[in-house]
């Protein structure tokens, strides 16, 4: 008995889509689907090279609207030393005598990004 010809619909699409966000990968999607990698592949090509990409975006503006708009601190922290490259250094050394020295350094971007 052969099987009929995959049809995507809307509903399927959005399924894809919503999977790839949530880092389903594409065995687990066609398995889902009851359909070969092959045919997932052919007729949702769109679907998997964007759904990460849409749920990065979210998650992106989220985090942006939490350190702008609510000025959540922990959100500026965050993005400013994984986007903006920002670091925080410390320099701590024990003497001879027992005594700590901490040198604290300010966080700031690096002079060699663009």
């Amino acid at each position: 008995m052969s099987r009929r010809p995959h049809a995507p619909t809307d509903k399927t699409r959005a399924e894809v889509s919503a999977l790839c966000s949530f880092g389903i990968t594409q065995d687990e999607i066609a398995t889902y689907l009851d359909i070969d990698i092959k045919t997932l592949c052919k007729h949702y090509r769109r679907e998997l090279d964007t759904g990460a990409v849409k749920a990065n975006a979210a998650m992106a503006k989220r985090l942006f609207d939490a350190g702008v708009k609510d000025g959540s601190v922990p959100a500026m922290i965050f993005w400013l030393k994984t986007r903006a490259r920002w670091r925080e250094t410390d320099n701590q050394s024990v003497d001879s005598d027992g005594s700590i020295t901490i040198n604290v350094i300010k966080a700031k971007k690096p002079e060699n990004v663009d």
